[in-house]
């Protein structure tokens, strides 16, 4: 029998990309096919020399996804309102969905957001489970994987601001939830791995969960910048939907079961864990 070969949109993207790794920590079991827009760019030519397959391919075009998918056992597929745009988002995701339907592909994955099905008014949220409640209209089989804060955030350039943002939100004892990118690719294979146990289900995925401060002395203690000013929280109230996400991190937030995911994948990673694994620090 051929190896079964899966078709990862998004892989020259943080979580397509970990996706993509994670897939080749098991070269015997897996042909890893890459859809992107620029097969010619760096990041493109960087996976084919790692052996995936890369072929040319837009989410909003029918056409070159059925080329894309011919062949195809399973599919990882992530959209980005960012770069996108809202309505772009679902329209990606819709369009990827019914062209695997069409395929025959056997087993879909699809990148959605932790709590997705239980707070509306977010609009990057809303988006993802419009894209959801389509791919459980199709009949598809499919996995949804709802990631809580990736931990890249406390890192990235700005970080400080968000963990002002954040604190004044949370406060010093509502803690939040984090997942390393990483482990969200380990989860797609694991669905792919086994697909009797992970067809059908939407699991939110979370690696830790700690205070704002909490984070910060993690950061310090790795010798990452953890320095944050609390904003005050009318200048978050002005903010309208887009501070929407920091309020509902208040009321109720991300509710991933951590120690039944790490069950199922033992090296799930904490902050302290993933910062010890990430090889350069980002100025905040």
């Amino acid at each position: 029998m051929d190896t079964p070969l899966i078709l990862v949109a998004g892989a020259t993207g943080n979580q397509g990309g970990a996706v993509v790794d994670a897939l080749l920590e098991h070269p015997d079991r897996w042909r890893v096919r890459a859809l992107t827009r620029n097969p010619s760019g760096a990041a493109a030519t960087a996976l084919a020399a790692r052996g995936v397959e890369v072929v040319a391919g837009d989410m909003t075009d029918e056409a070159s996804l059925k080329q894309a998918l011919n062949g195809v056992y399973g599919a990882y597929g992530v959209q980005n309102s960012r770069t996108a745009g809202l309505k772009g988002e679902v329209r990606q995701g819709v369009t990827l969905i019914d062209a695997a339907r069409a395929a025959g592909v056997e087993h879909f994955v699809y990148a959605s957001v932790g709590g997705a099905e239980r707070v509306r008014g977010i609009p990057h949220f809303d988006t993802k489970w419009e894209i959801e409640q389509h791919l459980r209209a199709t009949g598809l089989p499919a996995t949804v994987l709802r990631p809580a804060t990736f931990m890249d955030v406390f890192t990235m350039r700005g970080a400080s601001v968000g963990l002002g943002m954040m604190a004044a939100a949370l406060g010093p004892r509502k803690s939040l939830q984090m997942v390393a990118v990483r482990d969200i690719g380990i989860f797609a294979r694991l669905a792919f791995e086994q697909p009797q146990l992970y067809t059908g289900q939407a699991l939110e995925l979370a690696g830790d969960q700690l205070t704002v401060p909490d984070i910060a002395a993690t950061l310090k203690a790795a010798g990452r910048p953890g320095r944050y000013a609390r904003v005050p929280r009318v200048l978050l109230r002005a903010m309208g939907k887009e501070a929407r996400m920091l309020f509902w991190f208040e009321e109720s937030g991300y509710n991933a079961d951590i120690p039944a995911l790490r069950r199922q994948h033992p090296g799930l990673l904490t902050l302290k864990a993933w910062l010890a694994r990430s090889s350069r620090p980002e100025a905040a």
